[in-house]
């Protein structure tokens, strides 16, 4: 009867437990809907075509601290010598680049343009990396995550679409949308194949994120914005003195300098001195598998002493 007991009550408290996570999970996962679609109504609301100018600075400036920041305190991602050293010259290098601008910006639009990259990096930041821990925790896939969030938040858009349309057709974006994007056959293969591509883009985001760290998100982000910087400075090279081939020139060292140190940062390329190389996770893993050979060695040693003894003891016996 004891044993009964203490089974039955065993079980409750599993199905308890089982219950309360079951809750968290869902309350988890709805903070991560609204969070998804804050993200993307905030720069729809707030992103201005003046602030492209300081996204590959003060852009990525702030995404990095955020990220590196986020990953630290949720995450609970170490921080080591090399970190530190990469990331303070890519910081340096990124306010440089910064302060470059400002004599072809509009005084008006310098302090926004920090506020909006501030709230913007932070946004995307929490998104992503309270999107890992939500996945690490409920053992949950990047690809059923997309799927999940993408199925909810297209509910939430379409009961917002429905009331705005009747309500408020001022408001509404996707019926307007259609209507004035949609005017032929070839319109709607374009429409599919910009889904499939953003789609892919956000899979190897996620996938990046899951499976090695948020912070190696920035290797893609340095590609694509230099990609972004060199289209806009061949496009407004007479137009814009921005994009003169001084500040092209450096805009391209500052860039590739901070590349390199993304890998440094990742731990893709390690450098061997000032035990730099020290508390990376390739010379942590051979420190482990070295003294788990030794502790192997030490103990076959310690088998061998016994069995040594117990011949010298079985001889004396018999003599």
């Amino acid at each position: 009867m004891v044993n009964l007991s203490i089974t039955n009550e065993i079980t409750e408290l599993k199905k308890k437990n089982d219950k309360k996570r079951t809750i968290y999970n869902i309350i988890f996962l709805f903070i991560l809907c609204i969070m998804g679609l804050f993200c993307y109504f905030f720069r729809w609301l707030f992103e201005l075509e003046e602030f492209s100018e300081a996204k590959q600075s003060i852009g990525i400036f702030f995404e990095i601290f955020d990220y590196i920041l986020l990953s630290y305190f949720i995450l609970k991602q170490k921080l080591y010598k090399h970190h530190f050293l990469s990331a303070g010259i890519i910081d340096v290098l990124l306010i440089i680049l910064f302060i470059i601008t400002i004599p072809y910006r509009k005084n008006n639009k310098f302090f926004l343009s920090i506020v909006y990259f501030l709230f913007y990096s932070l946004c995307f930041g929490s998104y992503d990396i309270l999107g890992k821990k939500y996945m690490i925790k409920f053992f949950i896939t990047p690809y059923f995550f997309m799927f999940i969030v993408g199925f909810i938040n297209v509910i939430i858009l379409l009961i917002y679409e429905l009331f705005s349309y009747f309500l408020n057709p001022g408001i509404s974006g996707i019926t307007f949308g259609f209507r004035n994007n949609f005017h032929r056959v070839g319109d709607a293969f374009l429409f599919i194949l910009d889904l499939i591509l953003q789609d892919i883009w956000n899979l190897g985001i996620w996938l990046t994120v899951y499976y090695l760290t948020p912070c190696h998100y920035f290797i893609s982000e340095y590609i694509s914005e230099y990609v972004y910087y060199m289209i806009e400075a061949r496009e407004k090279k007479d137009t814009n003195k921005f994009y003169s081939t001084t500040n092209v020139v450096i805009f391209s060292i500052c860039c590739f300098i901070n590349f390199f140190l993304c890998l440094i940062f990742n731990e893709i390329f390690i450098l061997n001195f000032c035990d730099l190389d020290y508390n990376t996770r390739k010379r942590i893993n051979q420190r482990i598998s070295q003294e788990k050979n030794d502790l192997i060695d030490s103990q076959n040693l310690i088998e061998m002493g016994t069995e040594k003894d117990e011949d010298s003891e079985e001889i004396n016996n018999n003599n």
